[in-house]
């Protein structure tokens, strides 16, 4: 047995010797000069039942300091494993252990890990219950966010000797390769000369009143009219009417330098202004979040000019569907001169996610049951939507490159850049529900969490302006190579027109991945050859001091302050490493 030395073992020879003698020193001055035994020789009644109590103390004490700690702190490592591998197995076989008080003990004893994924209930449905709102200050106002996927997290139960309130566990959210959060797009800037439908998309390359130009009449997955509707009958500059032309015209020198030789088909297909939508399923780039009317609009802040509240078809620029992944603990992101970055705020250290749970109701002296911070990173792509596009170019000839001007209305990705939300701040409740999700998951819990009132998480934000490529699937290398107006023998669709293989694009499926490119980077051959020859599209140049610029910056992106408003987030805490 070890040695016991110091101040408790003091206390143990006097508590012993206090035994021997009977009682407390006054009990003991007092029956001083007074004999212990009485007739026989028979032991004192008092006298042995004050030898027995203090005998009884020191017992207690040498156990308590002996074998006290032993339980929590004299196993081995490797019965630690052991135990920690029968929590695991005792959890998967029946979740509602967990609530077991038993259970939390042992699971203190041996510092258990429990992995679990955080997942967002129907983030990817019509009902997405998680919302979010992003305020972008006066300039731009609010927009709704809507928000699913899922987060890799270790629940850890506190040790014996750590302290803290029964049930109190640590919830370490963690970076992760195959985890993260989705959102929706993001509406940034509209016009609501996209979805007037007085306009149409041709306007310009007619030669129509600047009225008539937008793209009213640019939806559907067919291919539309050129020069179309412009009477009830008859020719209009030689297109006849009301049916128009099956296309952009375009001339073969090789075969006359009037006449059409072929006609470019012209199908909205996934650039159809209808396809962008309010919408409520993340990680989808055409739904704008769940308002019908995402942009501000009231009648004394409507702009001149602006006759109706805009709609999410008037969207002329937005983000990409956000992935949100957690930012590692200790990144430094430098963000007051960032050239794929935020430009003009302060540089930030990310901070650890993490933060407490109560597994049976609210963390003591709180009124939650979990009390979490978040910081994500994400990486924005833009989409803009050509619209009122100049027309250049005219005629088409083959041989010639693809002008910008038949790209009217149809939407063009911009590079990526990198974008950190640190400190979201999120508090709410804890459930253990143990159940089976419809996915087949073993379920152990449910939560709701949001913003603490006045915790809104404030941080900047930069979006890119510049473009890089088209919004639908590359096609005949378009991307690396300058495409060309094909010859009039190419023509051999419906009508004269060119078949959907023949062009530089495939209108009807959209490009996937978005592109990986930093923003400003060099556009691909499509959209750099699109200006009037020999002028080409390029990367932006800095702004130079001596021309009365006061920034240096190129204007290929913009920052602006944000804050961040989680209103609802409903979890599903899922046992194990899920997808």
């Amino acid at each position: 047995m070890p040695r016991v030395t110091g101040p408790l073992y003091g206390r143990i020879l006097v508590l012993r010797e206090l035994a021997v003698q009977g009682g407390s020193g006054k009990r003991r001055e007092v029956s001083r000069g007074r004999s212990n035994h009485q007739g026989g020789g028979l032991v004192s009644l008092r006298s042995s039942l004050w030898r027995y109590l203090g005998l009884l103390a020191v017992a207690a004490l040498a156990v308590g300091v002996l074998a006290g700690p032993a339980s929590a702190k004299k196993m081995s490592a490797k019965q630690r494993a052991a135990v920690r591998t029968q929590l695991k197995k005792e959890i998967k076989k029946n979740p509602k252990a967990i609530n077991r008080k038993s259970f939390v003990k042992r699971a203190s004893l041996v510092n258990f890990k429990l992995p679990v994924t955080i997942a967002l209930r129907g983030g990817s449905t019509a009902a997405n219950p998680n919302k979010a709102t992003v305020d972008l200050g006066a300039s731009l106002g609010q927009r709704e966010v809507d928000l699913g996927g899922s987060l890799s997290a270790e629940l850890t139960f506190h040790d014996s000797y750590d302290g803290g309130a029964l049930g109190n566990v640590d919830l370490s959210i963690l970076p992760s390769a195959n985890h993260s959060l989705t959102s929706t797009s993001i509406p940034l800037l509209w016009n609501t000369q996209v979805s007037d439908p007085a306009t149409r998309y041709d306007a310009n390359s007619l030669g129509l009143p600047t009225a008539l130009s937008g793209c009213g009449n640019f939806v559907g997955s067919s291919a539309l009219s050129f020069g179309g509707a412009l009477a009830a009958s008859g020719v209009v500059g030689g297109i006849p009417q009301p049916g128009g032309l099956p296309g952009y015209p375009f001339v073969d020198p090789s075969v006359s330098l009037t006449t059409p030789a072929g006609f470019l088909p012209v199908t909205p297909g996934v650039d159809s202004i209808d396809a962008v939508t309010a919408g409520k399923a993340a990680g989808d780039n055409n739904q704008v979040g769940g308002n019908p009317q995402p942009f501000p609009y009231s009648a004394q802040s409507t702009p001149g000019g602006f006759t109706q509240p805009p709609s999410p078809k008037d969207t002329v620029l937005r983000t990409n569907a956000l992935n949100l992944g957690i930012a590692p603990a200790g990144t430094e992101v430098k963000q007051d001169n960032n050239a794929n970055g935020v430009t003009g705020s302060q540089n930030i250290v990310v901070g650890k996610s993490g933060g407490q749970a109560n597994l049976f109701g609210n963390i003591p002296g709180k009124a939650y049951g979990i009390d979490v911070t978040v910081s994500l990173k994400t990486r924005i792509n833009s989409i803009l939507r050509v619209v009122d596009q100049d027309s250049f170019g005219t005629p088409l000839i083959t041989g010639n490159n693809y002008p910008a001007g038949i790209f009217n209305c149809r939407q063009i990705w911009t590079g990526g850049i990198d974008n950190y939300i640190p400190s979201v701040r999120l508090a709410g409740n804890l459930k253990i529900a143990p159940g089976i999700t419809a996915g087949g998951k073993l379920r152990i819990a449910k939560a709701t969490v949001s913003s603490l009132p006045g915790s809104e998480a404030r941080f900047a934000v930069a979006a890119c302006l510049a473009p890089y490529a088209g919004y639908d699937k590359e096609q005949l290398s378009s991307d690396t190579v300058a495409p060309t107006i094909p010859a009039g023998s190419a023509a051999t669709g419906p009508g004269g027109t060119v078949p959907n293989a023949g062009l530089p694009a495939d209108t009807s499926a959209a490009r996937t991945p978005m592109p990986a490119a930093n923003c400003n980077d060099a556009p691909t051959s499509l959209v750099a050859s699109s200006a009037l020859a020999p002028s080409s599209v390029s990367s932006l140049a800095p702004a130079v001091p001596a021309d009365g610029y006061t920034t240096t910056s190129s204007g290929s992106s913009v920052s602006v302050g944000a804050d961040l408003n989680v209103s609802n987030i409903s979890l599903d805490i899922l046992v194990g490493d899920v997808n």
